[in-house]
């Protein structure tokens, strides 16, 4: 591989060069993928479920995504509504999902760990027509749709009396000869829906195209054994399935959660090939005894991303990568994969453009005012792409707080482009941080410390750690006199946010006041630089009370 990235002076554009497909965008991926299933020998294992002791062929997964397909035109779904979907990664979730490419039906993905909340505000803008979920959130996600009034059937730990996903699988008559629903929109037709936290901290429903599910698959074949922790509400977890179903191979699933114990344990057991996941994950897996040459003989490649990936931890995993090579990526949520860097060369950046990816740099001068920027200059991140995004599902302010009338998406994120064409990431994205792979709003931490009755005034920062990410640290003003401790604030969070990426884990600071700019507005950096000096200089979170 050898990605070019080229500098326009003129209008100091950096652009890549186009790559070949290995489908026509233009055409349905539920073709392709019942196509490529029909193509396949019936009996070879597509995917095994770990923890679930599972195996499902390729002939079996060609069946269960038909029936699907043809239980959804029959409830009379079609490209223009939405399938919902709450669950991890289990025996049947992928035959849903390419059952609802067959019919063209988009589908919204949550990972079970979402808050009724967050279920609720995302389901209410997508309306899914019809709900798959986990057993075991099933009334979580029931008490969170009540007001759409759909079925939910559940993907696994059935519960009595509830429909399950086996009243649908049932045979299809003349199923060899079932075919796919015809992109009505062309190749820009949705075909995914994915969730994203904005810095208000409301989710928004990411759309993906049937083009850019078909312009990122990764070059897999039939000998290849994939592996990933992400379930398919992430981008690479999509990325997984994908290859999976059209390129071959196996596709290993777990619902059991990451420990680098655990990783190991699948890579040496099924002989994995191809791993995707986060610097932390895999940074951890090279501190075990047991990450050995031999342990890692199988792995052809690692993609890593979501998060920064220090010097150190990129060289301590090449170091028994022997038979295989480390990626290091970059991309977003709306824009997908935007830079590779798969050498041991400028480690500390995310390596050239990909794709036909273009970039600038842009500088704001003035609040709306922007400059663009050339080589070595810092600035934020604006991406264009051969593919074009669809924006945030029934959220057109959304996208336009982003995306520019000409395609132009701001990343959030700042940076600056070397001589050679890579790029360096300098600062964090927005106000989003995110905490062992999970993303979360420092402002949704802030309105639910401040709703406390002895709360005056929050802001909550992050503090990084080469490990977990960002940790959350909170400064709270409390009315005079009060007696609210830190451990009563972290109760009160544990109890209205539940999960832990959305608490405190660096701690909760107690001051005087909080910073913020002739507008109001927080000043989350100033902020930190306060509550850290604190603690270095006092030993103490407190600076009065």
């Amino acid at each position: 591989m050898n990605f070019k990235t080229s500098y326009d002076s003129d209008a100091r554009i950096w652009k890549s060069e186009s790559v070949e497909q290995l489908f026509n965008i233009n055409k349905s991926i539920g073709a392709i993928a019942l196509y490529m299933l029909r193509s396949k020998p019936r009996n070879a294992v597509c995917q095994i479920s770990d923890s679930e002791g599972t195996e499902l062929t390729y002939g079996t997964a060609c069946s269960y995504a038909i029936s699907v397909a043809s239980y959804l035109k029959g409830l009379g779904l079609d490209c223009d509504d939405v399938v919902g979907i709450v669950g991890q990664n289990t025996t049947l979730l992928m035959p849903v999902l390419v059952g609802c490419w067959i019919n063209g039906t988009p589908y919204n993905t949550l990972h079970p760990i979402h808050e009724e909340d967050d279920i609720r505000l995302l389901f209410a803008l997508t309306k899914p027509k019809i709900i798959f979920c986990d057993g075991e959130v099933f009334y979580k996600v029931q008490n969170a749709t009540n007001l759409l009034n759909v079925p939910i059937y559940t993907l696994c730990n059935h519960l009595e009396g509830v429909p399950r996903i086996q009243d649908i699988l049932k045979p299809v008559p003349m199923a060899e000869l079932y075919q796919a629903a015809p992109l009505k929109y062309g190749a820009n037709q949705t075909m995914a829906i994915i969730p994203s936290s904005g810095t208000t901290g409301k989710p928004k429903a990411v759309c993906r195209s049937n083009c850019k599910l078909l312009s990122e698959i990764g070059h897999t074949d039939g000998s290849s054994i994939l592996f990933s922790f992400s379930s398919p509400d992430w981008g690479t977890g999509i990325l997984l399935i994908v290859a999976n179903v059209l390129c071959g191979g196996t596709r290993i699933i777990t619902t059991k959660p990451y420990t680098p114990e655990y990783l190991l344990e699948i890579i040496t057991k099924y002989k994995v090939t191809n791993l995707t996941g986060s610097p932390h994950q895999f940074g951890d897996l090279a501190q075990l005894p047991g990450y050995t040459a031999e342990a890692m003989s199988s792995v052809r490649v690692i993609v890593m991303g979501g998060c920064h990936a220090l010097p150190s931890v990129q060289s301590n995993i090449r170091a028994k990568l022997t038979h295989g090579v480390l990626v290091n990526s970059y991309g977003t949520s709306e824009i997908g994969g935007i830079s590779l860097n798969y050498r041991d060369y400028k480690v500390d950046t995310v390596g050239r453009l990909w794709g036909g990816a273009q970039l600038k740099i842009k500088e704001r001068v003035d609040g709306d005012i922007q400059k663009l920027m050339g080589p070595n200059e810092k600035g934020e991140i604006w991406v264009y792409t051969p593919t074009s995004w669809l924006g945030y599902y029934n959220n057109p302010e959304a996208t336009a707080d982003i995306m520019d009338a000409d395609g132009w998406i701001n990343t959030g994120d700042v940076g600056y482009v070397d001589d050679e064409g890579f790029l360096h990431l300098v600062d964090r994205s927005k106000d989003i941080l995110k905490y062992m792979g999970f993303h979360y709003s420092p402002h949704e931490i802030e309105e639910t410390i401040v709703s406390l009755p002895d709360v005056l005034d929050a802001c909550v920062f992050g503090v990084y750690d080469d490990k977990d990410g960002d940790l959350a640290g909170a400064a709270v003003v409390l009315k005079p006199d009060s007696t609210l401790t830190e451990s009563d604030i972290m109760s009160f969070l544990t109890e209205k946010l539940v999960v832990k990426y959305k608490q405190p884990n660096y701690g909760v600071f107690f001051v005087d006041t909080i910073a913020r700019n002739s507008n109001g507005k927080l000043l989350r950096a100033k902020m930190r630089e306060i509550c850290l000096k604190i603690e270095k200089e006092t030993g103490s979170k407190v600076l009065q009370r």
